[in-house]
Order: structure tokens, then C-alpha cells, then sequence
């Protein structure tokens, strides 16, 4: 069984290469090897980007909703007569709603 997985493997990872060697070889045939050579990095810088993007959206989360939810919850369980379980939701869908509007309001224009 896991031979066969390897093989579909093989061949998903051949097919993408097969996908991409016309974009390789229209590259090379207009614009050479340096114009491959700024195609490969573009698509790492656009990468790097995303996974800045991303990294950074997930510190954000932490910071502006886990913790703060966490907190505010445990705290309400003393104000309150609901269980921490029932009140987390409620607060992490608070802090959620301050990170959105958060990133709307200081949207760069």
C-alpha cells in the first residue's frame, strides 16, 4: 500500500513538472537564461511575502485573541456565574472582532 501511495506521489510530482516546463522553456526562449533566472526570484520573493504575511497574521492572533480571551475569561468566571468554558467563546469572538476591526480601521488606504 504504500508503494502505490509513492507512486501517485511520483507521478503528482511529474505532472507538475510537466506543467511547468513550457513556462520554463517561453522564459528561456524570450528572455534567457537571466530572465529565468528573475522569474525564480520573483517566485521566492512572492513567497517569502506570503509566509510573512501569514506569520505575522498568526503572531497577531496570539497576541490580540488568545491571550487577551484567555485572560478575560478566566477573570469573568469570578464576576460571573458561567463556567470558563462557556465563557471563552464568547470573549474569543470578542477580541476577534477587535482584531478585524482592528485591520479595517488601520487599513492602509
Amino acid at each position: 500500500m504504500i508503494g502505490v501511495q509513492n507512486m501517485n506521489l511520483k507521478e503528482t510530482v511529474a505532472q507538475g513538472k510537466g506543467i511547468l516546463a513550457p513556462v520554463q522553456q517561453f522564459i528561456l526562449e524570450h528572455f534567457g537564461q537571466n530572465g529565468l533566472y528573475a522569474a525564480y526570484l520573483l517566485t521566492a520573493a512572492l513567497a517569502a511575502l506570503f509566509a510573512y504575511k501569514i506569520l505575522k497574521l498568526s503572531f497577531e492572533i496570539v497576541l490580540f485573541v488568545v491571550v487577551p480571551s484567555a485572560i478575560s475569561a478566566f477573570l469573568l468566571t469570578y464576576v460571573l456565574p458561567y463556567d470558563f468554558s462557556h465563557l471563552l467563546p464568547a470573549t474569543a469572538a470578542l477580541f476577534t472582532l477587535g482584531l478585524v476591526l482592528r485591520h479595517v480601521a488601520f487599513a492602509k488606504a
